[in-house]
């Protein structure tokens, strides 16, 4: 009987069989061992460099692609700060887009960051630009390496008010990608490059606003007692007191191809009649003297203008800085006289005085009447119908109510229909001077009434008052909030320290992240000096 093969036995077999036919195939014709070719180890060796290099060039376009050297290499320390380049990359961007440059990151603005600077001809347009923001960037990190240190924060609104915008930001970018048919994610590398997140520029966004809050807790901290408001007046009294002055204009006619001969003798005789009326003034007022050395044309004018010779009393930034010169010397007396000579006219002016600004602000109601959008009304048709509802008013009980619901009724000013024909605490110079003069007249009291011409129409006037205290003092205070705050601008940036990192800013103001790669650094200037402006 034969012995039955076990499972073992039968797996031994196999195994045999395959190891022979493994054999065989390695055997030639001639019964004797291949030999191994080297075409077929040189082939694997070819895909695999193959396979190397496209895994290569796929990790180079993914890095190229998704700007992750440059938002990881640092550009810029400020401080302990570290700063990217994509960070640098997003104030060059806001920088473009808020000056109206254009989008910097686009092809053709980067063309144009690669042109030499007209200003220096060693640096391109980009280090020039780059350069110009070195000192904001300066200040910007600086200032919040301070705020961490103080550990300043927001209060509950101004947190509701930063979160707020940086909802709205997101939604911006959101709709300007769905109208220009982009993604967020290229609009965002249109505009701060590769490598730019919404999170980045959300971040940034908060960063501004948190310093614009804390420049103004800053400005709260300065001294505002009255001592300093008087130390601050005497040393700024120049340019902070009310003048009073005559002044006239003597004006040369002259044709539109006079010679410069003929504009030498023109000169000279207003000169001649200046000195002349500055003669009349030892018996003449400054009227009587201009008018008696005015030709028949010009002293028809000023009948039509009277404005023109009445006493000046004004604020420095109203008065020409030629004749402010004369008015502000230290020696200066009342009924000082001098003519002032220019290309092609001549002025004489007459002090009188100057003295602190007093000024109160007014708080005013009118009722504007002016013409339709088609212009048909002439302006007696206008002036008549504002004439009729003050009629009304003061036909009536003259009181507030009946004016505001006249306003109601009839005024055409929609930025104080609302608010019953009300401009409330007025400052000096707020207003048209038709409108101001009016209302600063000497004597002016509440409840006085009237109607005034202005570039905007007929206003219907109601005063109601000035305020109890001058506004100079608050204005001096604001100015002090001012300079404190100038003053710790200055202190941390003089304080910041900068140090450039050569790789790392080889990326900035750049999107081809080969020509950054192999490219240089940009060119620092020999001489930065810093001009700030607060955030806020």
């Amino acid at each position: 009987m034969a012995k039955k093969e076990s499972s073992s036995d039968w797996k031994h077999q196999v195994a045999r069989a395959e190891r022979k036919s493994r054999l065989a195939r390695m055997k030639g014709t001639d019964g004797h061992k291949k030999k191994i070719e080297l075409q077929s180890i040189w082939k694997k060796v070819v895909f695999s460099i193959l396979a190397v290099v496209i895994v290569i060039g796929l990790l180079v376009w993914l890095v190229a692609a998704t700007g992750i050297v440059t938002k990881s290499v640092t550009a810029l320390t400020v401080g302990d700060r570290k700063l990217t380049a994509a960070d640098l990359n997003i104030v060059i961007g806001n920088m473009a887009a808020s000056e109206q440059y254009g989008l910097a990151f686009t092809d053709e603005f980067q063309e144009v960051l690669d042109q030499s600077s007209q200003l220096n001809e060693d640096l391109t347009i980009r280090e020039e630009f780059i350069n110009q923001l070195m000192p904001s960037v300066a200040f910007m990190y600086t200032a919040l390496n301070a705020i961490e240190e103080e550990g300043f924060e927001p209060d509950e609104d101004q947190q509701q008010v930063i979160d707020s915008n940086a909802k709205a930001l997101e939604e911006q970018f959101t709709q300007m990608a769905v109208t220009s048919g982009r993604s967020v994610t290229g609009l965002l590398r249109m505009y701060y490059g590769p490598g730019v997140s919404l999170r980045m520029i959300e971040r940034d966004l908060r960063n501004s606003m948190l310093i614009s809050y804390y420049e103004d807790s800053i400005r709260e901290r300065a001294d505002l007692s009255d001592e300093k408001v008087e130390e601050f007046y005497q040393e700024h009294k120049d340019s902070l007191d009310v003048y009073s002055y005559y002044s006239y204009i003597f004006k040369a006619d002259l044709d539109e191809d006079a010679t410069e001969e003929d504009k030498a003798e023109a000169l000279d005789e207003l000169i001649k009649r200046a000195e002349e009326a500055l003669d009349d003034l030892k018996e003449m007022s400054f009227e009587e003297a201009i008018l008696s050395r005015v030709s028949e044309e010009e002293a028809a004018t000023l009948e039509e203008n009277p404005d023109l010779l009445k006493l000046k009393k004004e604020r420095p930034d109203k008065i020409n800085s030629v004749v402010f010169n004369f008015l502000k010397e230290a020696d200066r007396k009342a009924s000082d006289t001098k003519i002032l000579e220019g290309t092609d006219t001549v002025t004489l002016v007459q002090f009188v005085g100057r003295a602190r600004d007093e000024f109160k602000p007014y708080s005013v109601r009118h009722i504007l009447i002016k013409a339709d959008e088609d212009g048909d009304q002439s302006d007696e048709e206008l002036k008549a119908e504002a004439e009729k509802v003050l009629n009304t008013y003061l036909e009536g009980d003259q009181t507030e109510a009946s004016f505001v619901k006249l306003v109601v009724q009839y005024s055409e000013d929609p930025g104080s229909k609302a608010a019953g024909g009300l401009y409330e605490d007025v400052a000096l110079g707020t207003m048209v001077s038709e409108f101001e003069q009016w209302c600063t007249e000497d004597g002016r009291k509440a409840g006085d009434a009237g109607l005034v011409k202005t570039i905007h129409g007929y206003h219907i006037m109601r005063f109601e008052g000035y305020a109890d205290q001058p506004e100079l003092p608050e204005r001096i205070r604001e100015a002090l909030k001012e300079v404190h705050l100038n003053n710790w601008m200055e202190t941390i940036s003089r304080e910041a320290e900068l140090t450039r990192h050569p790789f790392g800013m080889k990326f900035v103001g750049k999107n081809n992240f080969f020509s950054a790669l192999f490219g240089k650094p940009p060119a620092e200037p020999q001489e930065t000096i810093p001009q700030l402006t607060p955030a806020g």
